[in-house]
């Protein structure tokens, strides 16, 4: 007995000393001043000249970190290791990485988004990357659920936008939570009606870009950065209810435009992803993939087009405040 005594207690004291404390994992700020500064001299530019345009840039940048965030979340849930995840693009002001993957802002403030390696078949990984971790390498219903994941965000913030101004207007919960939702139909269906005029009457709105004697009317108009940042000044003038309901529609404009199936918008590479699951299926074959290299001229057009249209819009606001 004394011996069996002794030997559990060796055991125990032995267990005790192998026992580590789990590491703290540091976390390095990395901070560069003088980009800091440059990004603060130009907002404060911005909000001296335009201080409606700096509401506006506060508006679209909270709509794309939540867009950005949705991704984020869906994408680790499905087994996906995102590197990098930034507001703004270009030069780095302050970043931090935290399980492998690097936060931060970038100097120039114009949207953001978050880096998953592996979106295409053939695209290259980093050293020493592991294939499981990719875009790719996820389940099909992985992938689709982490490109929907922005847009159903930027929907479901336009919802709560659009029901808590009607309820702070006085109606009640259920009649607010119904508000939302009509709103937010609302915006879909005329953005998707103002789309369709644009493209039946091509002709007709591109003469009235260049028709500088303004005889020629717009068959639709869109708004630019200045008509937007002019709105987004009225509406936070305006209080609560109006900043809500603007914000709701921006955000709903943004996630509704991001499910058009044309690439590089998060539309197409949904369809992408339910496509080749269904080619995989019918074919019973899982090797089967979808070469999106294909699709890079219908996306150089896409990209065309979203820029021709936000120039043409600029053209007809700016002439309507007398320039041009």
């Amino acid at each position: 007995m004394v011996q069996t005594i002794q030997t559990t207690e060796s055991i125990q004291t032995t267990e005790l000393e192998t026992i580590e404390p789990p590491a703290t994992q540091q976390v390095t700020v990395d901070v560069d001043a003088k980009w800091g500064v440059v990004a603060v001299l130009s907002l404060a530019v911005l909000w001296a000249f335009a201080p409606s345009g700096l509401w506006l840039l506060l508006f679209i940048g909270i709509i794309v970190l939540c867009h950005e965030a949705g991704h984020l979340l869906v994408a680790r849930r499905a087994g996906m290791v995102p590197t990098e995840f930034f507001w703004g693009f270009g030069p780095e002001i302050v970043a931090f990485e935290r399980n492998g993957c690097r936060y931060g802002i970038k100097a120039v403030f114009l949207g953001g988004y978050v880096k998953l390696h592996g979106m295409t078949p053939t695209s290259e990984l980093p050293e020493g990357f592991a294939e499981q971790d990719t875009y790719r390498g996820a389940t099909h219903g992985g992938r689709l659920a982490t490109i929907l994941a922005g847009p159903f965000v930027n929907l479901a913030m336009a919802v709560v936008a659009f029901g808590i101004a009607a309820r702070l207007g006085g109606q009640s919960i259920g009649d607010s939570v119904v508000t939302g939702f009509d709103h937010l139909w609302f915006v879909i269906s005329g953005t998707g009606e103002a789309l369709w005029t644009w493209g039946t009457s091509i002709g007709t709105y591109i003469g009235s870009v260049f028709d500088t004697s303004g005889a020629t009317e717009a068959p639709v108009r869109f708004m630019s950065p200045v008509s937007q940042a002019e709105v987004t000044g009225s509406a936070v003038a305006g209080g609560w209810i109006m900043s809500l309901q603007w914000f709701g529609i921006l955000s709903c404009a943004i996630g509704a435009v991001n499910l058009l199936p044309l690439p590089p918008l998060d539309g197409a590479h949904a369809l992408v992803a339910a496509s080749e699951w269904v080619s995989q299926k019918l074919k019973r074959d899982r090797s089967v993939r979808v070469d999106v290299r294909r699709l890079e001229p219908l996306a150089y057009a896409t990209i065309f087009i979203l820029v021709s249209l936000s120039l043409s819009a600029l053209v007809l606001d700016l002439r309507d405040v007398g320039i041009g």
